[in-house]
Formats: C-alpha cells, structure tokens, sequence
C-alpha cells in the first residue's frame, strides 16, 4: 500500500500542494516511537515495568519554504502549540486520498536541523528535522472494504509531562 505522510506546523507553511494537504510539508520518511523497559522479577513479583521513554518525531524532507523557518525555531528555541501529521491512501474506486493515520504533537519545539545533498544532481538537497513534544495523541482510521469509508478504529494519547493519558 503507498501512503502519502504530511505535517502541518503551527505558522510554518509548506510547498505541499495536494488538495487537502495544501500548505502542509511533505514528509519523505518519519521515524519515532516509545519504549518501556521490563523487569522479570523472581518469586510472586513476575513482571514490572518501567518508565516510558518516547522518542523525538524525527523527519526526513526536501528543503523548501519551511526549511528557514524551522531552522530559526531550531535556533531560538520556538514552541509551536501544534503539529499535526496525516498519512493518507488512495481509497474506493476514486482513488481519492483518505487519511488513515493521524499524530497530532501539542507544545512542539525543533531540536535539530541536518541538511544533505550532492550537487550535480537533479535532487533537491534534504533535511532531517527532530522534534520534542509534550502530548501526543494517535488516531487509527479503518477502512470499509464495501464503501471504502474510513472510520476511526483505535486511538491513544499520552502527556509526557504528566506522564500520564
């Protein structure tokens, strides 16, 4: 299945111009995530965990209008009350693009701005952006087989400050 991944920061416009995702910075690859170290305890204690550690949303995309902008923000140490990242799909028999993933990342600051490039090339040079968030919410959307309608079909949240939903 190919996907289509875009984010939208607060004040930061993009080059993205499909329909619904027009200002909106398209993203060649993400990678984040969180982990929770176990313990396996002897006797009655069986299993403990421990304290999650979730991961900076990391991006990697070609430099564009937002590229100063994000850099800058790197620089002073910005917050940006929002970033919002929709994946989205062709569906149903028009082929019209769906969002079936959404993180939405509240009180977002820059960490790290990495370009890349070769000169020579056709390549637009790229650049990897880092980003530290305190809440983070996460809706799944399924689609119908028969309609092709997509429906939220899961969600998760968690407050890194309260470190708690």
């Amino acid at each position: 299945m190919a996907f289509d991944t875009y984010i939208s920061i607060d004040t930061v416009d993009g080059e993205a111009t499909q329909a619904k995702h027009t200002k909106w910075i398209e993203i060649y690859s993400f990678s984040w995530g969180a982990s929770n170290p176990t313990t396996v305890g002897s006797g009655t204690s069986g299993l403990s965990s421990g304290k999650v550690s979730v991961s900076s949303f990391n991006i990697m995309k070609k430099t564009e209008t937002s590229s100063a902008k994000l850099f800058a923000a790197c620089c002073a140490g910005q917050h940006f009350p929002k970033a919002t990242v929709e994946m989205s799909k062709a569906t149903g028999t028009s082929g019209e693009q769906q969002v079936f993933l959404k993180y939405v990342f509240t009180d977002v600051m820059v960490e790290s701005v990495q370009w890349s490039g070769s000169s020579g090339g056709d390549d637009t040079p790229t650049e990897s952006v880092s980003m530290a968030f305190a809440k983070v919410a996460i809706t799944y959307f399924k689609q119908d087989e028969a309609t092709g309608a997509m429906s939220s079909a899961g969600d998760a949240s968690w407050d890194l400050t309260k470190v708690s939903k």
